[in-house]
């Protein structure tokens, strides 16, 4: 029985210590695979105490059979006429892995309720395509390493068809030599996770700061959020418009800022392969005809437009001299599992499948699908059973879309609610300073008047006035459309809508400079409650205006 989590027996993995001191030109064989350790590493071993550093993308899926939806790609992309390439699209992701392949000590670094997969901190580097390619050490068993500054440069001219060879033979090394390193499912004697080349959605997820990076960002900026006064110089190699130099090749991995999620190099630096064949993307979906291989991120090579994560580019398979391979297009792994293993993956899956699209939360609701299942119990002959089982499976399919559907909006009903409190709060902001204004303008006068003297402020006074019945037009507007907003929780089940308090949560705990926001959400999912409860009292606007609008402010 699987015990204990790869993860761990990864991290705690030491390569065995070189010599510190080298000369000019060369290089510690750290830095040709992990040149900017963090303690969130996991390290897998490789041939002669060096490895390849993986990090955790974790996707907000409830189950096996749930997924992140998002849309990846982008908008020409810096070109206008090549929408057919790049343009946004739908996508669905998840991971085969859960908490339970991790170590205990481990599951809080992951966050609730997430699946995840593991990618590669960097891009495969020359020494570590030796290593496994040609299966021979940088210098005699022993012996402090001679490694020079190239040796830590991204390994490109190859093909996708040595890529994946690649990523093969270095599952195999580890199945050989260090086996426990690999993950395995519970109860599961068979089923290993491997390394392969990612999908793009995958690749894409991860360059735009997976887990790291709230939802909307994901799907709606064209890069991933950058430190305050930084440039895409600071984060990529490439070639900006106007630069006076232009880098010849790429350069060593990890020579730039990472992204969120703490990978390097997803954009520029070396373009890399993904899994995929390139399709065109059309109406918001990929088109059909399958072609050559996709390339993502751009290289030193690129300009800014080029760089972008949605940006995609078909490479052939092969060319009239054989498979293809450029000087400035490499690649990164990831570690992945089965997503059908053995142990008691599949009862879960037959679980989830069984409660896939059946009503929730209305017991007054029909549930179709048991009613077929009623009827196929009765069903006489094979061809009215053929029949009733299409039958079911289009209800299936159809309910589990509006479940998806429904999930979706009820995130967007959170969003949106909080924002509206933030609306509410700020009119109240700005009806205090006008009301400031006011009592500052009658002080005026009553001083003057103590002097003797007689100031006009009618005119003054009935424009602020007038603002702040604006003001209060506007909080009432407001309240009156939260409170809606609140009536509109009824349409959903209760563990949709709490799935999407806690996605909404996350999001929030990714933005430092927006912690109010995680309080909006907390003060919407309250109001939910008391409307749960029957407590339509504590909805009015009196009751609802102190619980919104400190009491400085109103």
């Amino acid at each position: 029985m699987y015990k204990r989590g790869f993860l761990m027996r990864a991290l705690l993995y030491t390569p065995p210590a070189f010599a510190a001191l080298k000369a000019k030109g060369e290089i510690t064989l750290e830095e040709a695979w992990n040149p900017k350790a963090d303690k969130d590493d996991f390290i897998l071993p490789m041939p002669c105490g060096a490895g390849m550093v993986m990090r955790i993308a974790a996707v907000p899926a409830q189950g096996f059979l749930q997924d992140m939806e998002s849309l990846f790609g982008c908008d020409n992309c810096g070109e206008q006429d090549r929408g057919y390439y790049d343009s946004r699209r739908a996508v669905a992701l998840s991971g085969p892995f859960t908490a339970q392949e991790l170590p205990e000590e481990r599951r809080a670094a992951l966050p609730e309720g997430r699946h995840f997969y593991l990618i590669a901190k960097y891009e495969t580097s020359r020494l570590q395509w030796r290593l496994i390619m040609e299966n021979a050490c940088p210098s005699a068993p022993g012996a402090a390493p001679a490694l020079l500054s190239e040796d830590a440069l991204p390994v490109t001219d190859i093909s996708w068809y040595q890529a994946v060879e690649f990523s093969a033979k270095y599952t195999a090394w580890l199945l050989a030599h260090a086996p426990r390193v690999l993950p395995r499912f519970r109860d599961d004697a068979k089923n290993v996770g491997f390394l392969r080349l990612p999908t793009e959605s995958e690749w894409e997820y991860a360059a735009r700061g997976a887990h790291a990076v709230p939802r909307d960002a994901l799907a709606q900026e064209d890069f991933f959020p950058r430190e305050a006064g930084s440039s895409f110089s600071d984060y990529a190699v490439f070639r900006p418009e106007g630069a006076a130099r232009i880098e010849e090749k790429p350069l060593r991995i990890g020579s730039r800022r990472p992204n969120p999620a703490g990978l390097y190099d997803t954009a520029g630096n070396a373009a890399e392969m993904v899994l995929d064949p390139f399709r065109f993307s059309i109406g918001g979906r990929l088109h059909g005809a399958a072609g050559g291989f996709v390339r993502k991120g751009g290289s030193h090579l690129s300009g800014q437009a080029e760089i972008m994560p949605g940006r995609r580019e078909e490479a052939a398979f092969f060319q009239n001299d054989g498979p293809l391979h450029a000087k400035d297009l490499g690649f990164r792994l990831v570690l992945s599992g089965i997503n059908t293993p053995s142990g008691p993956r599949p009862a879960a899956l037959r679980e989830e499948w069984r409660k896939a699209g059946a009503p929730a939360g209305d017991a007054a609701q029909i549930n179709l699908t048991a009613e077929i299942d009623r009827l196929l119990l009765q069903a006489q002959s094979p061809k009215e059973k053929e029949r009733l089982s299409a039958l079911r499976a289009r209800i299936k399919d159809n309910n589990i879309a509006l479940e998806r559907r429904q999930a979706q909006a009820a995130l967007e009903l959170v969003r949106s609610s909080a924002y509206i409190l933030e609306s509410i709060y700020n009119y109240a902001v700005r009806r205090s300073e006008i009301r400031n204004k006011l009592l500052e303008l009658r002080k005026k006068k009553e001083e003057s008047e103590a002097k003797g003297l007689k100031l006009d402020v009618q005119a003054a006074e009935k424009s602020i006035t007038e603002n702040m019945n604006t003001m209060d037009r506007g909080v009432n507007a407001t309240l009156d459309y939260y409170r809606s907003r609140i009536e509109s929780s009824a349409l959903f089940p209760r563990e949709t809508l709490d799935a999407a308090f806690a996605e909404a949560e996350h999001e929030e705990k990714l933005r430092d400079e927006f912690a109010q926001a995680r309080h909006r959400i907390h003060l919407y999912k309250k109001h939910v409650e008391l409307l749960r409860k029957g407590d339509r009292a504590g909805l009015s606007r009196e009751r609802l205006n102190p619980d919104i609008v400190p009491e400085r402010f109103r």
